[in-house]
């Protein structure tokens, strides 16, 4: 098991590093580099089956796993999202480090360098409208196009890594899988900037604590589904929606990126989150012992 986690996570993390090392040197469109960094861990999983004599067609059924519940799940995940922002909302904003019209004004300043003739009235109109429909579509992104972007990562950390670690979700794996996962992004937050232009070595420390929190739910989805279907969605939408507590702010980018969304009030509200899902696991299974 060990051997076959190694061989996964050195293939992982060497495609990804050779990836963003592309994209430094030659370039590359933002999607497809997302696209093929994340379904390169996928790959990973196919060369690891391949080397260790596995059957990939069953790997993949396994790993998928369609059914009724699997389906409703990721139709709900991204619910989940939604509510971990309103909690952060609860958070941040008696400190005032969410500020909803300064996301605004960020989609304002786009739209004054595209259309130069189009009244300030009419900007800010659109702006706000854009704004609050953005939230609301972030919904239709993650179960779409995100989902299937993240999908190419969840084959990998929460289908075949999670397999190899007996497919619980302990404080153990949650950890070991969470670690494993943020520390996989390192080379395109130290090369490119990724999440953190400034903080990029401390960002390391903070992607990684907040993917430890993330990891719990994704988990938690994925052993109640039998599949990594609702965790792709999971992740879509925090692709979809979280960068909103990055961009609602008027902090300098320094202090955005270590207090705000990715940095300590994220980890804390995930943390939270965290803590309520377990509270909630352990009063179901309890009522459930209770009426058997």
């Amino acid at each position: 098991m060990v051997l076959k986690i190694l061989t996964f996570v050195v293939l992982s993390y060497v495609i990804a590093l050779v990836m963003d090392i592309a994209v430094l040197l030659f370039g590359l469109p933002g999607f497809l580099w997302g696209f093929a960094r994340m379904w390169g861990v996928t790959l990973s999983v196919f060369i690891c089956l391949v080397l260790y004599e596995e059957s990939i067609p069953a790997s993949f059924r396994k790993f998928l796993g369609f059914s009724k519940r699997s389906i409703i799940l990721y139709f709900l995940a991204p619910l989940v999202v939604y509510a971990v922002l309103g909690l952060y909302l609860i958070i941040a904003l008696p400190m005032r480090l969410f500020d909803f019209s300064a996301y605004i004004e960020f989609i304002a300043d786009s739209l004054r360098k595209i259309f130069t003739s189009m009244s300030e009235e009419q900007v800010i109109s659109i702006a706000t409208t854009s704004a609050y429909a953005q939230v609301v579509l972030a919904y239709l992104t993650a179960v779409s196009v995100n989902a299937f972007f993240a999908l190419g990562e969840e084959i990998g950390w929460r289908g075949y890594l999670y397999d190899l670690l007996g497919r619980s979700p302990s404080l153990r794996n949650t950890v070991v899988v969470g670690v494993l996962w943020g520390l996989w992004h390192a080379p395109a937050t130290i090369l490119l900037g990724f999440n953190y232009q400034i903080s990029r070595y401390f960002g390391i420390v903070l992607f990684t604590l907040l993917t430890i929190a993330l990891t719990y739910p994704h988990l938690l989805l994925t052993t109640s589904s039998n599949s990594v279907l609702p965790a792709a969605s999971l992740h879509g939408a925090v692709n979809a929606l979280w960068g909103l507590t990055v961009l609602a702010s008027n902090l300098p980018t320094e202090q955005k990126e270590i207090f705000l969304g990715l940095g300590v009030l994220g980890i804390i509200a995930w943390t939270v989150a965290c803590l309520i899902s377990y509270s909630l696991t352990l009063l179901t299974r309890r009522g459930f012992r209770k009426l058997v």
